[in-house]
This record gives structure tokens, C-alpha cells and sequence, in this order.
């Protein structure tokens, strides 16, 4: 068990000193210490005299020398006072607030020493600076002084910002979420963590941190491997811990009603990711209008769709709307992929009507399942510009079923999620073609990091277009509700790999569900395909238009609470989110 709960910290003790009624003069040190990491760096910058009385005889400028802070003065009469500001800086790269302010006083009575401006609880975030005030002053009396020198200590403790005050004594069990976890784990550094293979017992299994490709290269606290403690109830529903945010936000993936769901138990579920049409605005969890159509086809062979069980809707023929892009089948009948329905025309569905058709020239049977290894695409309609087709304008199909969903079951709850969004990159491969729209093929930055060099990410490529928010300036603020899906880099963090089995993460489910991340778009069958989990554990990838499982991701404050200090994320134990 690791009770370390300060993370990060800096005492800063503000030291002055050696103030003597027969030479009237003060000498003020600010020192200060830190346990330093390469992005933890908070120090002075800045020190000058705001304001003094005619008796304050200043026998040095004041200087500063890293975390150290010099003054030299003289007081002369009762109600002398001088002010000096110093300012203090975060130059690293982790947010900080401060957990205390401590101060004692020795000496004489009637010297008086006043800080203002900083209090326990601001915070100090990367690459920001703070003024606070120090003033020295020589009180009023009314009768002779205690002629002893004076002496003023004050311990201003910054530690790591997880949102919140955070609690002061290490060895006591806190109550916050994000801190219970990290009392509860004794968290480990991932570089030694291979991300080309899957979690293991020697590759990775409990709670990691990182701040290498972050937001902002803050630190963030991920889950790994057949973890057995990160569960938490909230809202009714059993969830599983992901991450403690750079921001703090405890990010919740939903596992079901039951806490040991599996399958279609641990999703609220399926659902298409978008309309199919063929073109690379569907890589979006919101897209663009196409402008441009056409009766336009072409030709492929190799595996693209198939029909296990049922059967779908077939036309001998079909009618073309030049103004919508809508195919419309005739002499329609419900059938299989079978030999017997080459040269038919199907949306691959219970639909009449569709943007994206395809011409069956070939198929397969094994057992109940009927694919299509072959045919004609015909897409009525593509975008022009890659502004066009990842324009954020039209709700996905998968983002109404979420939002749809959080509207009825958590928005009774929803002053304790956080509004921290989610990433649907779609930044475009380096080392291949840049296009990204019409029926161009596309390869999405993250079939790079994930499939061919296994360097997943936390950090969102392009926040203010790609990331999902509600009214947080990060992001686009183009969610209504604040709900998503994890994204493809953290199923890789969590353990799972490209094409490659996985049944011992926390991941793991046994059914396939979706994740937020586009793979690319297959200019030859003119689909568009996007990551997701498969059942047996893998990192795989689905067509947008086949219905697959949801499971809705949500971030939790950073300042939330457990209900008792014995819950520890088990099973048997959950951690259980205070909601009163």
C-alpha cells in the first residue's frame, strides 16, 4: 500500500531574521526546496519594493537568486513599514496548488510581519506566475519594546494540482477518488513498457504514470493489465477507472448494471458509428455536408461485408436522386449473400434507401455466415476538401445514441462529471498521401501511432477541433452532453495491441465495441473504418455503418469523494462515489 500522497512538493520558508532594536536592521531570506523532476520547476522571479514610510531605510536593493529572496532594512520609529512583492513561478510543465502555510514568529512582540495575496488552495499552473506581498512593519507601542532580534518563518508547501485541496498528512486515508487511488496502488513509471505487445505480468499490469506524449507533458495516472481494483459505482451503473486526467478528472469506462458484466452486459447497446456513405467525412464523430454528387461507382473484390444470422433488403434494380445522393432500390426482396443474389443491388440492410450502395459480383458462405468477397460500390455523393468533410455540423449516429443515453440516466448526476472531453483525432498519417476527403484513401494519424510503430498518445493532436467538449475552451464545444468513448490510444495503454488476441485486461469484455479513433478510409471497397476493441481483446478495426457495441466514457471531478475510507476498487469492494 503506498501512502505517499504528496506528490510533488516545494517548501518554500520564507526566513526574517536578525531585526535588532540597537542597529534597526533586517535581513529577510526566502529560501526554498523542491523535490525536482525534469518538468518540476517552481522558483522566484521577481522581487521589488511596492511602497515604504519616510523611518524605512533600505541599506541593500533587495535581490534573488533562484528560490532565495534577500532584503536589508533598517526601522526607525513605530509604524514604519516597508512592502515588497515577490513573485513566484511555475516554469515546469506540472500544475501545482498550494497545501499549506505555516508560520511562526520569535522575537520581539512589537515587529510585525504581514503575507498576503497567496492562500492555501491556489493554485499555480504551468507556466504561470502569482505576486504575493511581505510587509515588515514596526507596530505602535505604548511602551519600551522587548529589544530581542526578530525571526519569522513561513513553510508554503506546493504540491502536484489534482483539482481540489489535497489532504496534508500523508498517513491519513483520504476520501478523494484520484488520491484514494493513488494511496491505494504504488503507481510505477511506464518506460519500461513495450506498447508492440500486450499487457502482461512482465509488460505491464497496475496503476502507471506518464507526462511523455500528455497534454501539455503533465502528469497522468493510467490503469494496465488484469487489474482487479479499479471499480467504482456511480449513478447506478459499475464503471472502470481508465485514468486520473492530466486535470485531475478520474476518466470511467461504463462496465454495466452488474459490477462482473460481460459482453452485451458491460454496453448500453450497439450502434452504427455513422451513416454509410463513401467518403472520409465519416471518420468523424461529427462530420461535414458533401456537397458534390454523382451516380459514381467502382470496383473491388477481397472480404467487406457480411450477415450472420437474418437477411437484408436486395433490389434487381434502383432509382438515383441527383439532388440528395439517395439510391433507392426496386423489385426489392429479402435475401442473403448467396450466389443466387449476384448482380443485385443491397444497402446492406433493412433499408430501401441509401447514399452508399454496393453491386454484389461475388460471395461466400461458411456455415450461417454470408459475405460478400466482391462487387461495385456506388456512392452518391463525396466532399471536396478536407474542411468540407471534417466540418463539425452533423451529430454522428453514435454520438446521438451517447447523448440520447446520458440524458436520461446521468444527467441527475451531472455536476459531478467533468467537462474534460474527448478526442476524435483526426489529423492525418505522416509518411502517406494527405487528403481526407471524398473517396480519396486517407490514412488517419492514429493507424500510424498504433498499427505501425505502437506510440500511443493521451494528448488530443488538435483540441480546438477534435476534442468533443461541452463549454471547455480546450475543446471544440461541440458536445451537448458530457459523454464519449475511449479512444484507441488508451485501449493501447491499457493493454491491448493491433491485431493481436488479449482476454487479460480490465479491457477485455468478449464482445466488439467501439472506440473514438478513425484507422482510414479503403478508397477501393470506398469504406471508411474505425477503430475498436474486438471480443476476443484486440485492437481492431470495423466499418463505420456496422453495429457494434457502446460503451459511454465519462470523467469524474477531481475533487469527488468516496463514500468510506475502506473502499479500495475491488470487486468486492468498488469504490463508491458520495453523490449527497
Amino acid at each position: 500500500m503506498n501512502k505517499k500522497i504528496i506528490i510533488l512538493s516545494m517548501c518554500v520558508a520564507i526566513l526574517i531574521m536578525t531585526i535588532g532594536y540597537s542597529a534597526f536592521i533586517s535581513n529577510i531570506k526566502i529560501n526554498g526546496t523542491a523535490n525536482i523532476t525534469s518538468t518540476w520547476n517552481i522558483l522566484f522571479t521577481d522581487i521589488k519594493e511596492i511602497s515604504k514610510t519616510d523611518g524605512v531605510n533600505v541599506k541593500e536593493d533587495p535581490t534573488i537568486s533562484g528560490t532565495l529572496a534577500t532584503f536589508n532594512i533598517g526601522l526607525n520609529y513605530p509604524g514604519d513599514n516597508i512592502v515588497y512583492e515577490i513573485t513566484v513561478e511555475n516554469k515546469g510543465t506540472i500544475d501545482a496548488v498550494i497545501n499549506s502555510i505555516n508560520g511562526t514568529q520569535l522575537g520581539s512582540d512589537v515587529i510585525e510581519f504581514i503575507i498576503d495575496g497567496i492562500k492555501e488552495g491556489d493554485k499555480l499552473g504551468h507556466g504561470e506566475s502569482k505576486n504575493f506581498t511581505v510587509t515588515i512593519k514596526y507596530k505602535d507601542v505604548t511602551k519600551d519594546p522587548n529589544l530581542k532580534d526578530n525571526e519569522l518563518q513561513i513553510d508554503i508547501t506546493y504540491i502536484q494540482d489534482l483539482e481540489g485541496k489535497p489532504e496534508k498528512e500523508p498517513d491519513i486515508i483520504p476520501t478523494r477518488l484520484s488520491q484514494k487511488i493513488l494511496y491505494d496502488n504504488e503507481e510505477k513509471s511506464d518506460t519500461g513498457i513495450n506498447f508492440s505487445q500486450i499487457s502482461s505480468d512482465t509488460n505491464g499490469k497496475g496503476l502507471y504514470y506518464t507526462n511523455t506524449n500528455t497534454e501539455d507533458n503533465r502528469v497522468t495516472y493510467y490503469f494496465r493489465g488484469a487489474v482487479d481494483n479499479n471499480y467504482v459505482y456511480f449513478a447506478g451503473y459499475y464503471w472502470r477507472i481508465i485514468r486520473i486526467n492530466e486535470d485531475g478528472s478520474i476518466r470511467l469506462i461504463y462496465q454495466g448494471e452488474k459490477i462482473d458484466a460481460t459482453g452485451s452486459n458491460a454496453q448500453i447497446g450497439t450502434s452504427i458509428f455513422n451513416t454509410a456513405i463513401g467518403d472520409n467525412s465519416m471518420a468523424g464523430y461529427m462530420h461535414g455536408t458533401p456537397t458534390t454528387y454523382t451516380d459514381g461507382h467502382g470496383n473491388y473484390s477481397g472480404w467487406a461485408w457480411d450477415r450472420k444470422t437474418g437477411t437484408v433488403k436486395m433490389g434487381t434494380d434502383y432509382t438515383f436522386d441527383e439532388k440528395t445522393g439517395v439510391y433507392t432500390l426496386t423489385g426489392v426482396v429479402d435475401a442473403h449473400y448467396d450466389e443466387d443474389h449476384h448482380g443485385y443491388y443491397t444497402c446492406y440492410s433493412q433499408s430501401t434507401a441509401c447514399t452508399h450502395m454496393i453491386k454484389i459480383t461475388q460471395t461466400k458462405e461458411e456455415g450461417d455466415n454470408y459475405q460478400i468477397w466482391g462487387g461495385e460500390i456506388y456512392s452518391g455523393y463525396w466532399s471536396t476538401s478536407y474542411e468540407q468533410a471534417h466540418a463539425n455540423e452533423v451529430d454522428s449516429d453514435i454520438k446521438i445514441k451517447l447523448e440520447d443515453w446520458y440524458q436520461e440516466h446521468l444527467t441527475t448526476y451531472d455536476t459531478y462529471i467533468a467537462d474534460t472531453g474527448f478526442c476524435n483525432d483526426r489529423s492525418l498519417a505522416s509518411g502517406y498521401e494527405k487528403v481526407g476527403f471524398g473517396r480519396q484513401e486517407t490514412y488517419y494519424e492514429a493507424y500510424n501511432r498504433l498499427k505501425t510503430k505502437s506510440n500511443p498518445q493521451f494528448s488530443c493532436p488538435n483540441p480546438t477541433h477534435d476534442l468533443f467538449t461541452v463549454t471547455n475552451e480546450k475543446g471544440n464545444k461541440k458536445s451537448t452532453k458530457k459523454v464519449g468513448l475511449i479512444t484507441a490510444d488508451e485501449a493501447v495503454y491499457a493493454g491491448g495491441v493491433y491485431n493481436v488476441e488479449n482476454s487479460s485486461y480490465y479491457l477485455y469484455t468478449g464482445a466488439n465495441y467501439w472506440t473514438m479513433s478513425p484507422f482510414c478510409f479503403y478508397s477501393a471497397a470506398s469504406r471508411m473504418v474505425d477503430y475498436s476493441v474486438a471480443s476476443n481483446g484486440y485492437l481492431g478495426f470495423s466499418n463505420v455503418w456496422g453495429a457494434y457495441g457502446v460503451r459511454p466514457v465519462i470523467n469524474l471531478k477531481a475533487n469527488i469523494e468516496i463514500t468510506d475510507i475502506n473502499e479500495d476498487g475491488t470487486i468486492s469492494n468498488p469504490y463508491v462515489i458520495k453523490t449527497n
